[in-house]
């Protein structure tokens, strides 16, 4: 998959999402051929585990594998979520949720206020004044 162009990515993770599939393996190994060093130490790590192994059986290749996974979740993620929160795909997800930050937002000068009138309905301050 190493051979695929940005450009043909780009379009092969937008037919993922319009089948509705998960996109996220296919971009990890698409990452995977970028990240050679951090796997060519685990991979010398790992061999040089073999013979420790019998001396010393603590020691682990677990640092250097979280190494080589980061280097590919850090290749991926910014492929995923560039995709996922793209204008073209916005509100195909999950169009309530974007409507209620939406919302949120709109009416975002208000919560000062109405969060004091709440509260002063909580506390019985207004006790006289109902709100309606």
């Amino acid at each position: 998959m190493a051979e695929l162009s940005a450009d043909e990515l780009h379009h092969k993770v937008l037919e993922t999402l319009k089948n509705g599939e998960d996109p996220k393996s296919f971009v990890l190994e698409w990452c995977k051929p970028q990240c050679l060093d951090s796997f060519a130490v685990l991979k010398r790590c790992e061999t040089a585990l073999k013979i420790i192994k019998t001396s010393d059986p603590e020691k682990s290749c677990l640092f250097r594998y979280r190494q080589w996974v980061e280097c590919v979740e850090n290749c991926a993620q910014p492929q995923i979520f560039h995709h996922l929160h793209s204008a073209h795909n916005r509100g195909k997800l999950d169009p309530f949720f974007d409507n209620v930050w939406t919302l949120r937002y709109l009416f975002a000068p208000l919560y000062p206020f109405v969060r004091i009138l709440i509260g002063a309905k909580r506390m019985n301050v207004l006790e006289g004044c109902p709100i309606e």
